[in-house]
């Protein structure tokens, strides 16, 4: 097992070294991994920033459901009786001589 490990290794160096000859292949092979590891916008950078956009995007759409669903509570609110037992409920507002009781669970 240890001979096809040693096989696979030094086929793949073979191969790496072939490749490495043209001048070509070894300027692409360098550029790629300036690219990839060294530079200030590399693969890292890239992932972690693609990372924060989808969760930017996610809460850019869990606002936006909460804006429709605010904008139709709004809607609601226009009429006078809405508007009061809003008042009551969320807020505790109470008429001139009225006492309000709150019970806590």
């Amino acid at each position: 097992m240890i001979d096809s490990i040693k096989k696979i290794l030094s086929s793949g160096y073979r191969f790496l070294l072939i490749v490495l000859k043209n001048r070509y292949a070894a300027t692409f092979v360098i550029a790629l991994t300036w690219i990839m590891f060294v530079s200030d916008i590399d693969l890292f950078f890239i992932l972690r920033e693609q990372r924060d956009l989808n969760r930017i995007n996610r809460e850019v759409a869990a606002l936006t459901i909460k804006n429709i669903e605010l904008e139709a509570q709004l809607e609601s609110v226009d009429e006078l009786s809405n508007l009061e037992r809003i008042a009551r409920e969320k807020y505790f507002m109470k008429k001139p001589n009225e006492e309000v009781y709150r019970i806590v669970d």
